[in-house]
């Protein structure tokens, strides 16, 4: 045991990401590290096993059966093992991204599988390419160009499915790429490719600045975040910025400062450009209501509201900017169900809660977990305590599947409002799920 937590080490795999995945004490992974602790247990060589999604080789040299059905090589989670390989992730994202279709969690085990073998030699082939551009930095070529933009779009697609950790370094390999190529460039606002280049560069640094932010990493999300409102200027594309802005708006949200992130979300429908992405006005319009919800002002609630509902009955998120495909009709319900609950329509935000809740299983299980605490919340302010706390660990289950740090401020708003009814058996499991959770997330590298 004590080598493979040193192999795991090797590469990168932290002690305490292998008890957040086993449910084994980190100190308790640290003992069979050094060999002080020689575990004896069957259910010990399970959790590690399970855990970690061992293949059924390695199951075997454990003394334990195959997972039945499979081989052992899958995800505990959901039946997926994910590539850690910078590399691969980024071809994953360019396959999703050339796709151009909305990614459910089933089918990447299948795109996952067509990576194997082709592997190598698109290696071999996309490195041949981006030597080509460092060397004849006036001649950039289409095919490169194109292969940029499409795993920048698929990175927005996995961020929805997997957590930041998982994909976070090979995004940022992604932008140096792309940074090491635009360096070797003149500047020149008639080169189309260059700008198409540099506006892929700024949808990318968006994404990793909120990424940052989900890690818990605020100074690398605002250097993302400057360096993404550097290429929006570049290329004139304002919505990149209006992005950040609304990214940006989630952190002082999170700590109960809804002013602060209202006056975001307010600079960021100014910067955005109309009529050209109404997925991102959409977008940030419900989060202003939201925002001004939760600050009680219910006039500038609903006027923003109906902005943002005259903006989704036109958009496509789809076929809109990278950033808007998360914005499909349960997360858009999402935000009306958080608006609605805080100003008073109770009636409103509760029939569609029942509907939202309905069609969950059908809802990717990062949006869920949004969702749930929502809905929860919609609850709390309905007098329901007892089914806000049920749904709220649900919720709380999903942020920690999914390692979606960046919302567990919501859940603990929740805990806070719920504790004085702390003497009842549903709520009192909720507050030690909760503090689990944040023992969880306080031990896990971010």
């Amino acid at each position: 045991m004590g080598g493979i937590i040193r192999i795991l080490g090797k590469y990168g795999v932290t002690q305490g990401q292998i008890a957040s995945l086993t449910g084994i004490a980190q100190g308790r992974i640290s003992e069979y590290k050094t060999g002080k602790r020689i575990p004896s247990a069957k259910s010990t060589f399970e959790a590690i096993a399970d855990g970690l999604g061992m293949p059924a080789h390695l199951r075997r040299a454990l003394g334990l059966a195959p997972v039945s059905g499979t081989d052992g090589g899958q995800s505990p989670k959901d039946g997926i093992e994910i590539p850690t390989d910078t590399f691969d992730l980024q071809l994953l994202a360019e396959a999703i991204g050339k796709r151009g279709e909305a990614l459910k969690r089933r089918e990447l085990l299948g795109l996952v599988g067509q990576l194997g073998a082709a592997t190598t030699i698109a290696q071999n082939d996309v490195w041949e390419k981006v030597s080509f551009a460092l060397t004849r930095p006036t001649a950039l070529d289409e095919s490169i160009i194109r292969e940029m933009e499409a795993r920048s779009a698929g990175f927005h697609r996995l961020e929805e499915v997997l957590p930041a950790q998982t994909i976070y370094k090979a995004l940022a390999a992604h932008i140096r790429e792309m940074g090491t190529i635009l360096n070797g460039t003149t500047t020149d606002p008639k080169d189309e490719l260059r700008m198409r280049l540099i506006i892929a560069a700024g949808e990318s640094s968006v994404l990793a600045g909120w990424l940052a932010s989900d890690m818990g990493s605020a100074p690398t999300a605002r250097q993302f975040y400057d360096t993404a409102e550097r290429a929006a200027k570049e290329a004139n594309d304002p919505n990149i910025i209006a992005c950040a802005y609304g990214y940006r708006s989630y952190i002082p949200s999170g700590k109960g400062a809804h002013g602060r992130a209202r006056a975001l979300l307010g600079d960021a429908l100014k910067v955005a450009s109309k009529g050209d992405s109404p997925g991102t006005l959409a977008w940030l319009a419900a989060r202003y209501a939201e925002e001004s919800a939760a600050l009680d002002d219910k006039a500038s609630a609903l006027n923003s509201w109906a902005q943002a509902q005259e903006a989704f009955a036109i958009a496509d998120p789809d076929e809109d900017r990278v950033w808007t495909r998360f914005l499909d009709k349960d997360r858009f319900d999402s935000f009306h169900i958080a608006t609605f609950s805080k100003i008073g329509k109770l009636d409103e935000a509760e029939q569609l809660a029942r509907e939202v809740i309905a069609r969950l299983p059908e809802v990717d299980r990062k949006r869920a977990g949004i969702i749930l605490g929502d809905i929860a919340t919609a609850h709390i302010v309905q007098g329901s305590i007892t089914e806000a706390a049920k749904l709220a660990r649900e919720g709380l289950a999903v942020a920690r599947e999914t390692e979606s740090v960046i919302w567990l401020p919501k859940f603990e708003e929740i805990g806070k409002s719920l504790a004085r009814w702390s003497r009842q058996q549903e709520i009192r499991v909720l507050l030690e799920d909760l503090a689990m959770t944040k023992r969880q997330f306080s031990s896990s590298p971010r």
